[in-house]
């Protein structure tokens, strides 16, 4: 059978609709026609007024509830535990239940003690005086240490007063329990003692000790031939140290030789002339002339000794007297030049002696060189004790005495040397207006340095057992300065938890703590972080009409 091949279906091509073109539906089911455009419009005009109107409600809410609320915000109490606020009123002025407040209703606990002010320590209800007012747990007593030191530091220098009018010290800073103080950040930390120094920090400078500090000249006119020390070492008083070929030197030299001479002649004239005289062989003016003549030879020796000693050289008169001609010459020759070798010893050279014991520290001398008497060679300086020169403000120039301690930390060193004021001059520089003051500085390992900066500390007293709190701690009320000590009793069960405002003097801040002249006493314990809320709520309680929850 042969197979029988149909041909593929070919798709009719569609016929373009007949039907009239019909305006499209928006998804509203309007039309996009005129009236569909102004109510889109509408619309997106409402939207755009929705954050306004929202506002305009919500301040109108808040006035709403301000208006029956008497504009008070909510309590913070109310906030953190809101089962409470229905059942249990609360004290706004004092923040703690009205049941359970202590200012309110005083007889929930004893009264406080009455505080009187004391005039000697300068604050209200002194516990130096009475230590039955420290709050601890156990009978306290200020030691007589404590009373000598407190009149130490007041004495010293003025210290800030308490208005001993005031009626801050002594009240009474509730909280409604140990969380509710956590909760607002209040820390505390005991009353202690510790080692405290009070000084007075000023810019200081490094100098030479003027006392030990020479400059060394020729001590005639003439020309540098040697020189035998150098910047740096260190010379012995008499020590050689350089050599001048001086024309004066050797004349000087040589007329004392020639004096030398002379009187050697006359004397030998006069000892012959005398037994001469004594059996009338020579007239007696003969003698006496000749006296004459020795005596005034005398006196040309000793002017010449006299120039030579000008010119520093020591000369021993008398040896060179009993020496022959030859050996009174060779031991002029060396004058001024003993330390050096005989064969290079000319009459002209003079020595350059170190007059004090020291080191080198400028040398000028140069080989060869032409110098004039104040010509200065070198300059010593005995650099085992140095020169501090402090400059201390005219106001507390009055806190400065002779034989003060003084420590001095130079620029960039870890080290403090010691030493003690020797010097407070008696005028004020008038451009800085401060007073110089002197201090001498053991300097015997050699770390201080001419002319080095630092801070110098002028130690006005030092106090090994002082009471402290920390810096945090202390508060100033406008009247006051107080600390917020830790009710005693603060952890019996059912006791109200409190603070204390105390009035104390201070002194000196040192690592972050604050020396307490007088006011608190060891085994007190005192508000130290957050001590600001304590002084915020004493404030607040001394406002306006005081309590406001009707008690």
């Amino acid at each position: 059978m042969s197979e029988v091949i149909t041909p593929p279906e070919i798709p009719a091509s569609p016929l373009p609709s007949r039907e009239p073109d019909l305006p499209e539906e928006s998804p509203g089911g309007l039309s996009d026609g005129p009236r569909s455009r102004t109510v889109r419009g509408l619309l997106s005009a409402a939207a755009g007024w929705l954050p306004s109107i929202a506002v305009v409600c919500a301040l109108a809410g808040l006035a709403l509830y301000g208006h029956h609320n008497d504009w008070k915000l909510p309590k913070f109490g109310s906030l953190a535990e809101p089962s409470t606020v229905e059942t249990v009123a609360w004290c706004d002025s004092h923040g703690v239940p009205e049941d359970e407040c202590i200012n309110c209703i005083p007889d929930l606990i004893e009264p406080a003690p009455e505080l009187t002010f004391c005039h000697v320590h300068g604050v209200h209800g002194c516990v130096l005086d009475d230590p039955s007012l420290a709050e601890t747990k156990k009978p306290v007593q200020a030691t007589p240490a404590d009373l000598e030191r407190a009149e130490r530091a007041l004495a010293i220098r003025p210290r800030r007063e308490n208005l001993p009018t005031s009626q801050f010290p002594g009240s009474r800073i509730q909280f409604a329990s140990i969380d509710a103080m956590r909760r607002a950040g209040v820390d505390v930390e005991p009353v202690t003692r510790r080692a405290m120094t009070e000084s007075l920090n000023v810019a200081a400078e490094v100098l030479y000790d003027a006392t030990r500090t020479a400059e060394v000249s020729p001590p005639a006119d003439g020309v540098v031939r040697q020189v035998f020390v150098n910047v740096g070492d260190w010379v012995e008083a008499g020590q050689l140290l350089a050599v001048v070929d001086s024309e004066k030197a050797g004349r000087l030299k040589s007329e004392l030789l020639a004096a030398l001479s002379d009187e050697r002649l006359k004397k030998d004239v006069v000892r012959r002339i005398e037994p001469l005289a004594q059996q009338d062989a020579v007239p007696r003016r003969r003698l006496i002339e000749t006296q004459t003549d020795l005596q005034q030879a005398r006196a040309a020796v000793d002017r010449a000794v006299r120039a030579l000693s000008n010119l520093g050289l020591t000369v021993d008169v008398d040896y060179l007297r009993s020496l022959a001609a030859d050996e009174a010459n060779r031991a002029v020759s060396r004058l001024g030049t003993e330390q050096m070798d005989e064969s290079s010893v000319s009459g002209n050279l003079i020595g350059v002696t170190a007059p004090l014991s020291g080191r080198v520290v400028v040398r000028e001398a140069v080989i060869g060189e032409v110098v004039d008497r104040g010509t200065r060679m070198f300059r010593l300086s005995d650099t085992r004790v140095m020169w501090l020169d402090l400059r201390v403000p005219a106001e507390d120039a009055m806190l400065t005495h002779i034989g003060q301690e003084v420590r001095f930390q130079p620029d960039g060193q870890t080290r403090q040397h010691e030493g003690h004021v020797i010097w407070i001059s008696s005028a004020v520089d008038r451009q800085t207006r401060t007073v110089r003051v002197r201090a001498e500085l053991d300097n015997s390992d050699g770390h201080l340095k001419n002319e080095a900066f630092g801070i110098g500390e002028i130690i006005l007293r030092e106090e090994p057992d002082a009471i402290v709190v920390p810096d945090e701690a202390v508060q100033w009320d406008g009247e006051n300065t107080l600390v917020f000590v830790r009710d005693a009793r603060f952890f019996e069960e059912d006791r109200p938890k409190f603070f204390v405002a105390r009035s104390v003097r201070t002194g000196v801040k040192q690592d972050g703590f604050t020396e307490i002249i007088a006011g608190v006493l060891p085994g007190e314990v005192v508000a130290s972080r957050g001590s600001d809320v304590l002084r915020a709520q004493l404030l607040k309680n001394n406002l306006g009409a005081g309590c406001t929850c009707g008690h």
